[in-house]
């Protein structure tokens, strides 16, 4: 039986708690703990642009692809229910306009539409045999981790893949192509502890103006990534000030 997890953003990053009273325990979210691993890239950037324009840009891509995953959220919604992908694409374009109007400007949503359909039209769920997991919570008692994957499913040897989605202005470096895979590491790590299954590959599925990439990682190449993660994760509880958030998390219970 999983437990109640219980979410926490502090000054110190999103952590998650699990446990009561004596026996309570917190865990960094992936992304927490990922922000350990040096970046050139965003250094660069920061260096020609600066820091206020970088944001800007920064603002920019979360709306692009807050919009890119709520058509790819409800696309994997009805696909698992159903196999009858035409019904699928009309009920996510519906579904998906409806709900992003109420926050993103029509741009924005035209964009993660365009978007998703370079997905979807790149073949990338011709794989799918059964859809396991969408916008899955995951952690790890073990190692005191959590997050959420983007899709999990079956495919038709009746291996597991999960499968991370990324937007993008272009073509994704090796360097941040790098990250994602230790993100979805982790991912793979938490899945395996959550259902007692292995996985046998990671996806990450980015899409951007011009096309897409799909970057394919099993075998001894997950493992390098899991164990990286795992490297990053105890780095991360080193320097984790647990006591100060222990002092948030009850102050937020008064």
């Amino acid at each position: 039986m999983r437990k109640k997890i219980e979410r926490l953003d502090t000054p110190w990053g999103r952590a998650y708690i699990i446990g009561e009273g004596e026996n309570i325990q917190f865990m960094p979210s992936v992304t927490t703990v990922l922000s350990l691993v040096p970046s050139n890239y965003l250094e660069e950037i920061r260096a020609n642009i600066g820091d206020e324009q970088l944001k800007i840009i920064s603002e920019r891509a979360a709306l692009r692809g807050t919009a890119m995953h709520k058509f790819l959220e409800n696309f994997i919604i009805c696909l698992r229910k159903t196999d009858d992908k035409e019904k699928c694409l009309y009920y996510t374009q519906r579904k998906s306009t409806d709900e992003l109007l109420n926050d993103l400007e029509k741009k924005s949503i035209d964009t993660g539409r365009t978007l998703f359909y370079n997905i979807y039209h790149a073949g990338f769920f011709d794989d799918v045999k059964k859809v396991l997991l969408s916008e899955g919570f995951l952690y790890s008692e073990i190692n005191l981790f959590a997050g959420t994957t983007d899709f999990a499913f079956a495919d038709f040897r009746n291996k597991i893949v999960i499968v991370d989605f990324k937007s993008a202005s272009s073509m994704r470096s090796d360097e941040v192509i790098h990250k994602y895979e230790i993100q979805g590491g982790a991912y793979s790590i938490a899945f395996e502890e959550n259902y007692k299954r292995p996985v046998s590959k990671i996806e990450i599925w980015i899409s951007f103006s011009d096309g897409t990439q799909r970057i394919v990682l099993e075998g001894e190449k997950l493992e390098e990534r899991k164990q990286e993660f795992l490297y990053y994760c105890k780095k991360y509880h080193e320097m984790w000030p647990k006591d100060k958030i222990l002092e948030f998390y009850k102050q937020k219970q008064t």
